[in-house]
């Protein structure tokens, strides 16, 4: 178990959310939170790779994505949301190296509640709790679109607003495979309190270890997860 899921940190953590103390430390960051963990994960991608750009929110890492693999590459962008999605097409529009994928990834095929984040850009959308309101979105199960044909990914970037953990339950046989060299995740510590999965950050971290990827935390945020190919 690595020191940024530990109990005592996570109870910090939650103590300087309640606080606004968190808010304030990323503020305090001018190029922006994500420099590194985006400048890291970006150095994963080799031409030729395949990127599943989970929670592609409006193609901003897709984009990127797509010039780093090349023509002979592709980028797999998931976005459930019915008003990001469209932006997230007109982004893509001209990448012939990019397939879009109007739903998201989960644990088991079906339907659920997903609520539009109030920020700008709808970063901030997630999936819903128990009554609450929100628009019904399409999930799949990762590992059974592969076993139907789509293109298996050598890097996945993760960004799923605290559904962390049932996006690579989904994918479960994929983490096994040495073809997978990089994983990205966001971890939402905060949302995933909320749900009553103060323990997941700590999970996640072991389920890529258990498969074999060391772990890194290129900031408080993100989980960078490598294997040597």
């Amino acid at each position: 178990m690595g020191w940024r899921t530990s109990s005592p940190v996570i109870a910090l953590r939650n103590v300087g959310r309640v606080l606004g103390i968190n808010r304030l430390l990323v503020g305090a960051f001018p190029r922006g939170y994500e420099a590194n963990y985006n400048t890291r994960l970006s150095r994963c991608i080799s031409l030729g790779d395949t990127v599943w750009d989970i929670g592609a929110n409006i193609g901003l890492y897709t984009v990127q994505f797509a010039n780093l693999v090349g023509a002979g590459g592709l980028v797999v962008a998931f976005e459930p949301s019915k008003v990001n999605f469209p932006r997230l097409a007109h982004a893509c529009q001209s990448l012939r190296n990019v397939e879009l994928q109007p739903f998201g990834l989960g644990k088991a095929d079906g339907n659920i509640r997903f609520q539009q984040g109030a920020d700008e850009l709808g970063a901030t959308s997630r999936v819903c709790e128990a009554g609450e309101p929100g628009e019904v979105v399409e999930i799949r199960v990762g590992d059974d679109l592969i076993a139907k044909g789509l293109s298996a990914p050598n890097v996945i970037k993760l960004d799923v607003e605290g559904f962390e953990g049932e996006v690579l339950t989904g994918l479960s046989r994929r983490l096994l495979s040495p073809e997978l060299v990089a994983v990205g995740v966001e971890v939402h510590f905060g949302i995933l309190h909320g749900r009553g999965l103060g323990s997941m950050p700590r999970q996640i971290e072991q389920m890529l270890r258990d498969v074999g990827f060391r772990i890194d935390w290129p900031d408080t945020s993100h989980i960078l997860a490598t294997r040597s190919v």
